[in-house]
């Protein structure tokens, strides 16, 4: 973010589901200005250092433990500016009236609307369009950065429902009222949005590709590395020497995993023998094909495979958890995953609960086209999620969803899943 440090952004912060899109919101709120966020721990004292304040425009439904910094960020933009009364329960009303607007046939044009009124409504000065606030923010030498969050929890039904009015919101706001900020004579009022992926790419369906490049560094992704970084951070809590003498902030893939072969192992089996890489499996199994996992995969994972310890003395005395408990965790990893899927992503959920109603008989892997009781489309969307890939004809689930599909291997296919996960 260094290079908003004298301007106030506007951009789209792209994630899937659990990428960290609510607890980055979470830490602007928490910084109440732009110039504390983005300066980090730098001494307290630069120019500027408080010109833009954090305002809360929309917020996840899951507000109750951000209830407190949301009001915190009012009370610092009320306190500003002597002709702004924003209620406590502000959020709570931009959320019914966005909700009330989603069930109506709302067009793109009067989306645009909808969201530059909600913001000048919420400063309450009766400005006529968001010019007018950009130049009275600069006669008063401050600037205010609009957040955005939680628009799944507003619009996930509608999604499901196939209406297209939810679509002309997300578009509206993350293209058209962008567009609208940056355009500013003075450049005082900056947005940003947390908006899911796979939401934003149905909401934009036309240069979709484009639109994601232009938000590509922002993007919230969970990489191989990262997981094996958070896995090592949390490994070093419970046994400190883990961690001794390597910066786990910055170490590479390489020196990550040759920490964590305390932890599962080198490999799976003995150090010396042809079995797999304990933690390129590792990241393989809780992947999709898209090479993404979540943050709560790598937690979940852990807690699974040190559920249980063999009695006795361990096959392995060089490792903490087992090969067996690696393996065992992996279908307990995949149920709450698809858990999560039903309650997060339900126009996702619909067309994998296809594969969890067929005949126990014909759920074997790879399947075929004329298996598959799918639209294009539908198989374009579970492809785009990462959930489902083609190879040789044939397609595949990645583990950490077949398992909860209940799918088994046909002979000679589990190697073949492994290396795509893999690739």
């Amino acid at each position: 973010m260094r290079e908003f440090r004298d301007t106030v952004p506007q951009l789209v912060v792209l994630g899937a589901k659990g990428s960290g899109k609510t607890y980055f919101y979470k830490q602007l709120l928490s910084r109440k200005t732009w110039e504390s966020f983005s300066y980090g721990v730098e001494p307290a004292g630069e120019k500027d250092r408080e010109r833009t304040l954090i305002l809360p425009l929309v917020c996840s439904l899951n507000i109750k433990m951000l209830l407190s910094m949301v009001r915190e960020c009012i009370e610092s933009c009320n306190h500003t500016f002597e002709e702004v009364d924003i209620k406590s329960d502000i959020i709570d009303r931009n959320y019914t009236k966005l909700a009330s607007y989603a069930e109506k046939e709302t067009s793109l044009t009067e989306w645009m609307e909808i969201w530059q009124r909600l913001m000048l409504d919420m400063l309450g000065a009766g400005y006529s369009d968001i010019s007018e606030l950009d130049r009275y923010l600069e006669n008063k030498g401050k600037r205010i950065l609009f957040i955005v969050d939680g628009l799944e929890d507003l619009f996930m039904d509608l999604q499901v429902q196939k209406q297209k009015t939810w679509r002309f919101a997300i578009r509206a706001l993350c293209q058209n009222i962008v567009n609208t900020l940056r355009n500013l004579q003075f450049g005082n009022v900056g947005i940003v949005v947390f908006a899911r992926k796979d939401m934003a790419e149905e909401a934009i369906e036309i240069n979709f590709d484009q639109f994601q490049n232009q938000y590509h560094k922002y993007e919230l992704k969970w990489s191989p590395s990262e997981a094996l970084r958070l896995a090592l951070w949390i490994a070093k809590q419970a046994d400190p020497a883990l961690g001794e003498g390597v910066d786990i902030l910055k170490a590479s893939r390489e020196v990550l995993e040759e920490r964590l072969e305390k932890l599962w192992g080198k490999k799976l089996g003995r150090y010396d023998s042809r079995e797999a890489n304990s933690a390129r499996w590792i990241i393989a199994a809780l992947s999709d094909f898209s090479n993404q996992l979540q943050a709560r995969d790598i937690v979940r994972f852990l807690q699974f495979a040190t559920r249980t310890f063999p009695e006795g003395k361990p096959p392995y005395e060089d490792r903490y958890i087992m090969p067996k408990q690696i393996r065992e965790a992996i279908p307990d990893c995949s149920r709450e995953k698809y858990k999560e899927i039903r309650d997060e992503m339900k126009a996702i959920y619909q067309i994998l609960k296809k594969f969890e109603d067929m005949p126990e008989d014909e759920k074997v892997l790879p399947l075929t086209l004329d298996k598959i009781s799918l639209t294009g489309e539908e198989i374009a969307r579970l492809e785009n999620q990462g959930y489902f890939i083609m190879a040789d004809k044939k397609y595949y689930f990645p583990e950490i969803i077949r398992f909860a599909l209940e799918f088994k291997y046909e002979k000679g296919a589990r190697p073949r899943v492994l290396s795509l996960l893999a690739r």
